[in-house]
């Protein structure tokens, strides 16, 4: 990893407007096109993943090569700045090649997003390391967190933070409160990561001792709900005045419909080839019946794909024009991305009939990736029963609740 440099931005660089979203679009061409040619390899390292119970190291150099890690890094540190509908689309690419690596690949860059948000001693302190640095994240409460002069003494442990192994910081979640911690400050737990479902991601928990955060690497989420997030003065992009919290739930859905997707195209390659098994020797490639389900599987996760996408495409146009959604279109687009997880679940589940009795070897990919995609819908953020009555909360003009964590703070921004 590279020592960071502070690019040299010119004073009369356009920051928004079209010039700077032309930029954007741009250099999110780029990167897509840099992440095409890196999906072979991850895929034939996707088994590895499930074998290590994380992201092989070779995984993660191809995504920095990639430019996954930078894509939204600030101009300023050496990083892409690419509109957030390139980044999701080139996340959804590497998803249905090894879910895994996608999991992590936007886990750990949406991150960024937060950090760029923050105290500028912070981020000074973060990509001293290159624009490539990455944090994972634990945002459950469950660790102990208390205030002492100068700022906060954590002492417990946090569960589920992907990608940790490949992280050189954690932020850590404590009521109204993020913690941003160096990775020699917190162990990770051995044996945390016991599971059938995104084993690759390596998902583990950490654990603090006694550990002093001063006030400068905490995110408030007073701040971000009174939109006074500190790093929006040295941050002036249009990129980073769209909804942190809204990038961050939006990330999921990019490995959910990325790995669905991945998923029908091996359905599709195996049906080609597989003949029943009933004493009929018929191709199951002419099952009418098939045919009617498959139809509609394709153009329901096609279809989400396209809404989730156009959305950030139409947010990130809002930002450039120095305009902000409503707090309706904010809710609507978080319920659409949890939506696209039930969706990508549910299509699944009506194809599962015709994918045949084979399907249970270890050896068949579908089987691994089955267990993938379960996992991605049981995410907090995949949660579409609380998203829709956020959304209806809204849309009825009924009281919302009072901010105390990050799950309310998502009825505000």
């Amino acid at each position: 990893m590279q020592d960071a440099k502070v690019v040299p931005i010119q004073s009369d660089e356009a920051v928004t407007g079209p010039e700077y979203q032309r930029r954007c679009i741009e250099a999110g061409k780029r990167y897509l096109a840099n992440v095409d040619g890196i999906l072979n390899e991850i895929k034939s390292l996707r088994k590895e993943s499930d074998a290590l119970g994380l992201v092989p190291q070779r995984s993660v150099d191809l995504m920095e090569q990639a430019g996954v890690f930078r894509a939204l890094t600030p101009r300023r540190f050496g990083g892409l700045e690419i509109d957030p509908a390139s980044f999701f689309e080139g996340i959804m690419n590497i998803a249905a090649a090894d879910p895994s690596a996608a999991w992590i690949g936007g886990q750990l860059t949406v991150h960024a997003f937060e950090i760029a948000l923050l105290d500028d001693r912070l981020q000074q302190e973060f990509w001293i390391t290159g624009p490539d640095t990455r944090a994972s994240s634990a945002y459950a409460p469950l660790g102990k967190w208390e205030k002492v002069d100068g700022g906060f003494l954590l002492n417990g442990t946090w569960a589920f933070s992907s990608g940790v192994d490949h992280a050189q910081w954690v932020i850590l979640g404590g009521g109204m409160f993020n913690f941003v911690v160096p990775k020699s400050d917190f162990r990770i737990v051995p044996g945390s990561w016991d599971v059938q479902g995104l084993r690759g991601t390596g998902s583990k928990s950490v654990s603090l001792d006694n550990v002093f955060v001063p006030e400068y690497r905490v995110h408030s989420l007073h701040n971000a709900l009174n939109d006074i997030n500190p790093g929006l003065e040295f941050n002036t992009s249009a990129l980073y005045r769209l909804s942190w919290l809204g990038m961050f739930t939006s990330t999921m859905a990019n490995s959910a419909i990325g790995l669905t997707l991945g998923m029908l195209d091996e359905f599709i390659t195996q049906t080609k080839t597989r003949q029943s098994k009933l004493g009929t020797g018929m191709s199951v490639a002419t099952n009418p019946f098939m045919h009617q389900k498959l139809a509609s599987v394709l153009t329901r996760v096609q279809g989400v794909k396209k809404r989730h996408l156009e959305n950030w495409r139409a947010f990130f146009d809002l930002a450039c024009r120095g305009e902000a959604p409503s707090d309706l279109e904010r809710v609507r687009v978080k319920y659409e991305a949890a939506d696209a997880a039930g969706t990508c679940f549910e299509a699944i589940a009506d194809i599962w009939p015709y994918v045949g009795a084979a399907v249970i070897a270890s050896s068949n990919p579908l089987c691994g990736m089955y267990h993938d995609l379960i996992a991605m819908r049981n995410h907090g953020s995949a949660a579409r029963d609380n998203s829709a009555v956020m959304y209806m909360k809204i849309l009825f003009d009924l009281p919302r609740p009072e901010v105390t964590n990050m799950m309310t703070l998502g009825y505000y921004k």
